[in-house]
C-alpha cells in the first residue's frame, strides 16, 4: 500500500502552524490567530440608558416635556406602562442631536433649590419609601404672597432687616488750585501752603437719590424670604432734613454729610427712619 506524502499547507494560518510545529515552538491558541475583532462602527452598543420625553413633572428628573436619559429596564417596566414618559423616535432623536438640544437629567428639580414644591404623581408617590416621603415633605415651601402682607407686618420686617445706617460713597468735587505767584518771602510761602478749609458743604460728583436708598433697602431685605416680598416704591422713601439751600434737592443729596431718611409703606401709620451717610471716596 502506497503512502501518500503529506501535502504542504496552502493557507497562511496553516503554514504558520506547520512551521512553528517543525521548529518546536509551543502551539499558539487558535483563538489568538482566528479571533475576529470588530471595528468601532460594528461594536455592540453597551449603553444601558435611553432618552425619553417626560409626560409629567418628575422630581429630580425634570419638567413635563423635558428629555432625560433613563435606564431601559425602568422605562420598559415602570415609566412607559404608567404613562410617565414616552420613547423618542429615531428621526426626532437625530433632529435633537443636530440642534444640540439638552438631553440631561435635572437632579435639583423639585428640591429645596426651587421656590416651590412640584407635586409628584400619586402613582410615583405610592412607590416612595418612608424616608423619601419625609425628605419630600421637608422640601415643601410655603408660597408667600406679597399682597397678603399687611402694612404693619411690612414695617416690622423693615425695622428688623434694614440696618440703622446706610453708607454711600461718592467722589468729592475738589476745587482747582490757582497758580501760586512767586513768593517774596518765607512767610508768604508758609501762608500759601496752609490748606484752605471749605466754606460750605463739599459737593460730590453725581448724587444719592431716593432710588439709591430704595435699592439698598431692598438688598438688605433680600436676605429673608418673607422680607423680600415687601412691596416698596420710590415714593415710599423721602429725605427728612435735605434743603435746597444746602445744595440738595427734595429727592437727592449732592454733598457730603449725614442725613435722615424715612421709609413708609403705603397704609402704615408710622414710618421708619434711618441714617444716610454720604462719605467722600478717594479718587483712584
Amino acid at each position: 500500500m502506497s503512502v501518500r506524502p503529506r501535502a504542504s499547507p496552502q493557507c497562511s494560518a496553516c503554514l504558520r502552524s506547520y512551521v512553528w510545529s517543525v521548529f518546536g515552538e509551543p502551539a499558539v491558541p487558535p483563538t489568538a490567530l482566528r479571533q475576529q475583532v470588530r471595528g468601532k462602527k460594528k461594536m455592540a452598543n453597551l449603553s444601558s440608558t435611553v432618552p425619553v420625553r417626560l409626560l409629567r413633572d418628575v422630581k429630580r428628573f425634570g419638567r413635563k416635556g423635558a428629555i432625560v436619559p433613563i435606564s431601559n429596564g425602568r422605562m420598559r417596566n415602570e415609566w412607559f406602562p404608567r404613562h410617565i414618559a414616552e420613547y423618542i423616535t429615531m428621526p426626532e432623536l437625530k433632529t435633537l442631536r443636530i440642534s444640540n438640544a439638552p438631553m440631561e437629567r435635572d437632579y435639583d428639580f423639585g428640591t429645596r433649590q426651587y421656590a416651590k414644591q412640584f407635586d409628584l404623581p400619586s402613582d410615583i408617590k405610592g412607590g416612595m419609601s418612608a424616608t423619601e416621603k419625609q425628605e419630600a415633605s421637608m422640601f415643601q415651601k410655603r408660597i408667600i404672597d406679597p399682597t397678603r402682607l399687611s402694612p404693619e407686618r411690612s414695617m416690622e420686617l423693615l425695622e428688623i432687616f434694614v440696618p440703622g445706617r446706610l453708607d454711600f460713597y461718592r467722589q468729592p468735587i475738589l476745587e482747582e488750585k490757582e497758580p501760586e505767584p512767586e513768593p517774596e518771602a518765607q512767610a508768604q510761602k508758609a501762608e500759601l501752603a496752609k490748606p484752605k478749609l471749605p466754606t460750605g458743604p463739599q459737593a460730590i460728583y453725581g448724587s444719592v437719590s431716593t432710588h439709591d436708598v430704595l435699592v439698598a433697602v431692598r438688598a438688605a431685605m433680600a436676605e429673608n424670604d418673607e422680607a423680600k416680598t415687601v412691596a416698596l416704591r420710590e415714593d415710599d422713601v423721602r429725605f427728612v432734613d435735605v434743603s435746597v439751600a444746602e445744595g440738595g434737592e427734595a429727592d437727592r443729596i449732592k454733598h457730603i454729610g449725614v442725613f435722615a431718611v424715612e421709609v413708609k409703606v403705603k397704609g402704615a401709620e408710622k414710618g421708619m427712619r434711618r441714617e444716610v451717610r454720604v462719605v467722600a471716596q478717594d479718587a483712584a
